[in-house]
């Protein structure tokens, strides 16, 4: 390699708990799409930088260990589990609160 390996960034420490705050905030379709993705697209950074320990990558410096990110990766898939079980209430279809009545 021509200048040596990368350094990954860290997985950051609230993670999981910024994604639990975040699906407990859920109103609407939109915000459980939102919250879904980005806790699919940790998880699959994770998971990454579990297949290049596993692997002994000279390519990349994971700043985690293996123990550390396995724990990462089991809290985030009870997250989308978590995301995935929140029901949205229907709307009844009128523009204004509940109770008005106008």
């Amino acid at each position: 390699m021509l200048f040596g390996p990368k350094k990954l960034p860290k997985i950051p420490y609230d993670l999981v708990s910024y994604i639990q705050i975040e699906t407990e905030a859920i109103k609407d379709y939109n915000d459980k799409q939102m919250i879904s993705s980005y806790c699919l697209g940790k998880l699959k950074t994770v998971e990454w930088y579990i297949n290049l320990l596993r692997q002994g990558s000279e390519k990349y410096i994971v700043p985690h260990s293996s123990g550390e990110l396995e724990m990462i990766r089991d809290q985030l898939v009870a997250c989308h589990k978590e995301i995935m079980a929140v029901k949205i209430k229907k709307d009844n279809g009128s523009p204004y609160p509940k109770g008005y009545e106008g």
